[in-house]
């Protein structure tokens, strides 16, 4: 067997094409041939089976995998398993009697496939051809060619010096952990430590954390990082400078709970990267009962700190508190992390049952009647109801509910919000309803996303546009579906190579999220590339035949029609029906 890994030390032998079996995968045009049969290969996938052919024979692990295919992205298992899943049906392999790709339990995957080397015969003869004295050459002018290089080298590294200097003058703004968007002191809630000796509550320390988010997020004069980006982090302890600068932070607030029946510990300390060490800190000892006493008089801590006020400052108004029966929050502590998961319809219904459940212990909870509605407006939204319309009113209605028991509950503004937008048509209702959100929570990235999908929708892209990179920036570590409206605002501009470049970015973290490549083909019709476009037709027809315009006509409510034309003209282009 030959591997790959073994040419590496002359690049000249390094070949683009290689034979795997009996297939031809060319590595630079993402081309797998057999015979009249050619499939083209998607970039990541690609670089998948680039890896593998370099380590042909050898187990790579799927923690390799994602750190060489993936590098810096947040991506979830899913992806590998996809990437691997195109490859078997490219080479027409079968995972239980595999002849390409096998894979090992608990180690990864293996090329088993004799892999050759192709290497073009122009490439060969010219490397043969080159003229014995050649090095002697290169000897005899290496005397004056050095000096000369090592000059230009000196020359530039004082321009570089000097265009540091210039930038440190005052007047010109200077690169920091501060938020590029806005000058607000900023902070990155990292997941407290669960310090139980029960992991099962790895729930609760979860919940705190997501509290303490919540309340710092509804405080204007901040910036803070949501959850999404924060618990990316969760299980891992990176140097926190590097933290910050991942996620363009001056602050990070990181904690630890431990809890022992009805008495539980949490240590808080709050570090400011740039003085290297922690600005405040603190150890509370308290019952369940008094857990949102704490968690208010952490965040009041929090912000009179990073806004150099004094904690009794009139302006820090107490936090509201959601419950008064400790039972009932464990349960919307608990439903909330099942439903975070975003997983499967089983975990939206374990949240959902547990939501009920805090709702029956507390009937005037509202925080647990707007995550009920969020649990229909999720099942709509992925096809878990046979009732669609019956499901959105379901979740409207807990959204009425919940704003009836606290009117200053944002999420109960973006559940509308979403129920209005799915409804399609009522984009005056849903603008208002997410700017409600926004007034009450402006650091809500969702909401962001949400009102940048509304804005392109009802014709002001531009707008949108903008919403969207907030969103962003508050949610670094964005999913797939931040990529997904980015480029739809694109598109709806006509800038159709950033909408191409967005919707690739998004695919490279879930390459099996169908819409992406629906929009994809889309925009490349519309950009003129009908080779790539009618290529992207064909993976989303592959995987779904039952694929049709006229379902995306009904799925996507563009207030002017040209605009949903424009969409739908593309992928008529593209080759789809």
């Amino acid at each position: 067997m030959f591997v790959i890994k073994n040419t590496q030390s002359d690049p000249d032998m390094k070949p683009d094409v290689v034979k795997i079996g009996e297939w031809i995968f060319n590595a630079s045009t993402f081309r797998l041939e057999s015979g009249q049969k050619v499939t083209k290969l998607e970039p990541r996938v690609a670089k998948l089976l680039s890896y593998l052919v370099e380590h042909a024979g050898t187990p790579v692990s799927r923690e390799i995998l994602m750190d060489k295919v993936w590098p810096g992205m947040v991506v979830g298992d899913e992806a590998i398993t996809t990437a691997i899943n195109k490859l078997r049906k490219a080479f027409e392999d079968d995972r239980q009697k595999p002849a390409v790709i096998e894979t090992i339990p608990k180690a990864g995957y293996r090329l088993i496939a004799t892999v050759e080397p192709i290497i073009s015969p122009s490439s060969l003869s010219e490397k043969e051809s080159k003229p014995a004295n050649e090095s002697s050459d290169v000897r005899r002018w290496s005397h004056i060619i050095i000096p000369v290089v090592a000059v230009f080298a000196l020359l530039l590294l004082v321009y570089m010096l000097q265009a540091s200097f210039d930038l440190e003058e005052p007047g010109l703004p200077q690169t920091s952990n501060q938020s590029a968007f806005s000058a607000k002191p900023s902070i990155a809630v990292l997941p407290f430590d669960n310090l139980s000796q029960d992991p099962g509550l790895e729930y609760f320390a979860d919940g705190v954390t997501d509290d303490i988010i919540t309340h710092l997020a509804k405080n204007p004069e901040l910036m803070v990082i949501t959850r999404d980006s924060s618990f990316f982090y969760k299980d891992k302890h990176p140097d926190l400078e590097l933290i910050a600068e991942k996620l363009n932070v001056g602050n990070i607030l990181r904690g630890s709970i431990r809890r022992t029946g009805e008495q539980q510990i949490l240590n808080v300390q709050l570090i400011n990267v740039s003085v290297g060490d922690h600005i405040w800190a603190e150890q509370y000892s308290y019952t369940a009962t008094n857990l949102f006493r704490i968690e208010n008089e952490i965040a009041r801590n929090i912000i009179a700190v990073l806004l150099n006020k004094q904690q009794n400052n009139p302006e820090l108004k107490p936090l509201s508190i959601p419950t008064t029966h400790a039972q009932a929050h464990d349960y919307l502590l608990l439903g909330r992390y099942h439903f975070y998961k975003f997983a499967n319809k089983q975990e939206n219904t374990k949240a959902r049952n547990l939501f009920q459940e805090a709702i029956e212990l507390d009937p005037d909870y509202a925080l647990a009647y707007a995550f009920l509605g969020w649990t229909y407006i999720f099942e709509a939204m992925n096809g878990w109801t046979d009732d669609r319309q019956s499901t959105l009113k379901q979740a409207e209605q807990l959204a009425n509910k919940a704003i009836s028991k606290q009117p200053e509950l944002p999420l109960s503004y973006y559940i509308r919000g979403l129920c209005y937008r799915e409804q399609g048509g009522k984009y005056v209702e849903a603008l208002g309803e997410v700017e409600t959100a926004l007034k009450y929570d402006p650091n809500n990235a969702n909401a962001k996303v949400l009102l940048a999908s509304l804005l392109y929708y009802a014709g002001r892209p531009e707008v949108g546009l903008e919403s969207i990179k907030e969103a962003m920036k508050i949610n670094p570590l964005h999913p797939y579906n931040y990529h997904f409206h980015l480029g739809q605002a694109y598109f709806v501009l006509r800038r159709y190579e950033e909408a191409i470049k967005t919707f690739q970015q998004g695919l490279n973290s879930n390459p099996s999220a169908e819409r992406l490549h629906v929009w994809l083909a889309a925009a490349y019709a519309q950009s003129g590339d009908i080779d790539n476009a009618s290529w992207e037709a064909e993976q989303v027809i592959s995987s779904n035949p039952d694929f049709s315009v006229a379902r995306m006509e009904e799925s996507f409510h563009f207030k002017d029609p040209a605009e949903l034309k424009h969409f739908t003209d593309g992928l008529r282009l593209a080759g789809f029906e």
